[in-house]
């Protein structure tokens, strides 16, 4: 590569590396059921795991070990629903291809991912997917969108935000690494580019075109932005 390369490249999973048929209404109803066997009626619109951890600190406040029981047996109930849908996951078109082209290229490459490791590890050992650094919700105090997601991911690699790409299928990827300071690119998997509102730097249609992005040095001016 004869161009500047960046010094990493941060990935989600679901969506955006692998097609993994997740129910996510079965796991938000799981967790809204364990909520109200405490007592608790948290609003069905939030983020599951965001509603987990709200109901456990109003728990925490009167009783910090039901508070705990509550979280393990949330969370339990979510990796069964996680765990069911490993078996029939499957990488998306390109991805093994751009991975290969990454590590050729000496480019960190990161996962950072609200499942599980379980689910996440199962999928990637049976691919052997190439990757240097994955955190999962199990890894970090505070999941995507915070920022510290991704930065941790990013301080293993010893690699500069803005000299780094996020990459991911949901409007939340790139709200979390525009707060990182990264280079932000969309797949458009699960959603069109219209509904990602201009946010992201690039728009990939397929995970491919990220080797287009950086080998013509494009990133470099959406880098530029970010410093």
């Amino acid at each position: 590569m004869m161009r500047p390369r960046p010094e990493a490249v941060l990935f989600d999973f679901d969506g955006t590396l692998v097609h993994i048929a997740i129910d996510f209404q079965a796991m938000k109803n799981g967790a809204l059921e364990v909520a109200r066997r405490y007592g608790a009626n948290p609003d069905p619109n939030m983020f599951t795991l965001e509603m987990v951890e709200l109901v456990r600190d109003a728990l925490a406040a009167r009783d910090p070990e039901s508070a705990e029981r509550f979280r393990r047996e949330a969370l339990a109930g979510i990796q069964q629903v996680e765990m069911r849908a490993v078996d029939k996951a499957e990488p998306l078109p390109g991805v093994p291809e751009t991975l290969a082209w990454l590590r050729a290229n000496g480019i960190g490459i990161g996962i950072v991912t609200r499942n599980c490791r379980a689910a996440v590890a199962a999928v990637i050992e049976r691919y052997a997917l190439p990757f240097d650094v994955l955190l999962t919700r199990d890894d970090v105090a505070r999941v995507k969108p915070n920022p510290e997601h991704l930065l941790g991911a990013l301080r293993f690699l010893e690699a500069r935000p803005s000299q780094s790409i996020m990459v991911g299928d949901h409007p939340t990827d790139v709200e979390a690494g525009r707060a990182a300071g990264m280079v932000t690119a969309a797949v458009t998997t699960t959603r069109s580019a219209a509904q990602f509102d201009g946010a992201p730097d690039f728009v990939l249609e397929q995970m491919t075109d990220l080797q287009d992005i950086i080998a013509s040095g494009a990133w470099l001016k959406a880098a530029s932005r970010s410093c």
